[in-house]
């Protein structure tokens, strides 16, 4: 790449040339041009030209200092293009970059309602680290758009996290110096930790399903009890992931091979897990069997009560054989059963954080629980759910103890 550039005086208000000290509108003031010869040969040439300056040494300095860039390729094309433009535009093109469409989706929501207003209007290139400041904090005080009062650290969190990326991606494809958002402050990682996780001990848990025995949707409940299976891996089980004749091994299983979940506008479809790690086979004990296998029995006499025929695909559903959404048809339901019942109030992934709760404190190995529940490590679980193993401490003590002080 060549460069020419050139210092001429100017008039700061109007760009006429100034000859002898003036400019012929009676103005004055100095500029540059410079003119950069791109790659390949024959590519049209760009010319950057400034304005304004009062003295030709100022003028000098200026074009001094993009030379310098040019030099260290830290030039970035000027551009009066602003956030909202282009975080509109990057929205458009994350399809592209094989995210989930609810990944993406929420990306939009966080923008659209949380950036974009309060940033919109200002240019992408101008954008500051106390901008972004100001909005964090706006946020934290009066973010929620239907309540009064702020979101939660956590909420605020993840809106600089989209926004990060959002510059990340842009200083990638040169359109800017710098990623402003690491420059920013918003809440800490520790204020925005997940809420202190709720889980029912086993004498709860037992009341719980024996206050909804009768409930159609029983076999779903003791399910996700005693598999800590995801809502969205329960609306899209089908009965051919599901083996209820076993082997020495186990009674039976189920394989986890696809969830069903929504994209943040309001439509859902059946997707793959979200990791490797997703894809898991759990074991199942056999009272769960047994109450698989007769909701299977039940299921396909309303089917046949209904005109449906005599085959189900989907092993929990709408009495038509539709799934059930994840929300309203499982989680709205679990949360009025557990309104009725005397047992503190959880949510249903709070049957998720109880069934690891029972697992672990039943002494199974932390690398079993990690695999079933679809964990990337044991590690991982164990730093999760880590509080839930009192006493480990005092017990590894006395055994040391006792190996020490034998004699």
């Amino acid at each position: 790449m060549s460069r020419r550039g050139a210092v001429r005086r100017r008039c700061t208000r109007c760009g006429a040339s100034v000859r002898d000290g003036r400019c012929p509108k009676g103005h004055e003031g100095w500029s540059w041009s410079f003119t950069i010869d791109t790659a390949p040969v024959g590519a049209p040439r760009r010319q950057v030209t400034r304005s304004g300056f009062q003295t030709k040494r100022e003028a000098l300095e200026a074009l001094s200092q993009l030379q310098e860039q040019l030099r260290a390729h830290t030039f970035v094309e000027p551009s009066k293009r602003t956030l909202g433009d282009y975080l509109a535009r990057w929205l458009d093109g994350l399809g592209a970059t094989g995210l989930k469409p609810a990944t993406i989706a929420s990306y939009r929501e966080t923008v659209e309602l949380r950036v974009v207003p309060e940033l919109g209007e200002v240019p992408l290139q101008a954008l500051e680290p106390s901008d972004l400041d100001r909005l964090y904090a706006r946020l934290l005080q009066e973010g929620r758009r239907r309540k009064e009062g702020g979101l939660s650290p956590r909420t605020v969190r993840y809106a600089h996290t989209v926004i990060r990326k959002a510059l990340s991606d842009a200083m990638r494809k040169g359109l800017l110096v710098r990623n402003v958002a690491d420059l920013a402050s918003p809440p800490s990682a520790k204020s925005a930790r997940p809420p202190e996780m709720s889980f029912w001990t086993p004498e709860q848990l037992a009341v719980f399903l024996a206050s909804v025995a009768e409930d159609r949707l029983f076999p779903l409940w003791r399910t996700a009890a005693f598999t800590g299976m995801r809502r969205g891996e329960l609306a899209g089980l089908r009965w051919s992931d599901v083996d209820l004749k076993g082997d020495e091994r186990a009674p039976g299983r189920i394989a986890v091979r696809r969830q069903y979940t929504g994209d943040g506008t309001g439509s859902f479809s059946f997707q793959p897990p979200k990791t490797e790690h997703g894809r898991r086979l759990i074991e199942l004990d056999a009272e769960t069997v047994s109450v698989l296998a007769i909701w299977r029995r039940r299921q396909l006499e309303e089917r046949m009560m209904l005109g449906l025929g005599d085959r189900a695909d989907l092993v929990f559903s709408q009495p038509n054989g539709s799934p059930l959404r994840p929300d309203s048809g499982i989680s709205a339901a679990f949360d009025r059963l557990v309104a009725g019942v005397d047992l503190p109030r959880i949510r249903l992934h709070d049957l998720r954080h109880t069934h690891c709760a029972h697992m672990i404190a039943s002494g199974a190995d932390l690398k079993a629980v990690a695999t079933r529940l679809g964990h990337a490590s044991a590690s991982f679980t164990l730093d999760r759910y880590g509080h839930l193993l009192p006493g480990q401490q005092a017990e590894a003590a006395a055994r040391v103890a006792e190996m020490v002080d034998r004699d």
